[in-house]
């Protein structure tokens, strides 16, 4: 993958995991009826928002994972070819440098917001 590449994935994984912390969080709190009221339960309504928290969170990975495979073809398509020792044959070794290197910076931008909201948004409320 050429450098410019990297770069523009890059600040898009760093963008993506610091936006799907807060994301993941609303979700979770839809799926598991976090309103505070734990007497009442209505499944009309109360049920909607949890399978709503449940969609959200199917697309988040949907989208995650349309995020990787593009990472996946947009990366030189050269795989390595070994030859396995105990039986021989010819193993296709796949590159995985770019995807790891992009979840790597998913996590960066997840861990720059916790750090956010833990060091400067709490102590300031």
């Amino acid at each position: 993958m050429r450098w410019w590449k990297k770069l523009i994935f890059s600040v898009i994984s760093l963008i993506w995991g610091y936006v799907s912390l807060d994301y993941l969080y609303y979700a979770f709190s839809k799926l598991t009826d976090a309103k505070g009221n734990s007497e009442y339960y209505a499944p009309e309504s109360d049920g909607l928002f949890q399978l709503l928290g449940l969609l959200m969170f199917f697309l988040w990975f949907f989208i995650s994972g349309l995020y990787f495979w593009l990472i996946r073809k947009s990366s030189l398509q050269i795989d390595i070819v070994e030859e396995d020792y105990k039986t021989g044959r010819q193993v296709v070794k796949r590159k995985w440098s770019d995807i790891l290197l992009q979840a790597a910076f998913i996590i960066t931008g997840a861990v720059l917001r916790m750090a956010y909201v833990i060091y400067i948004y709490i102590p300031g409320m």
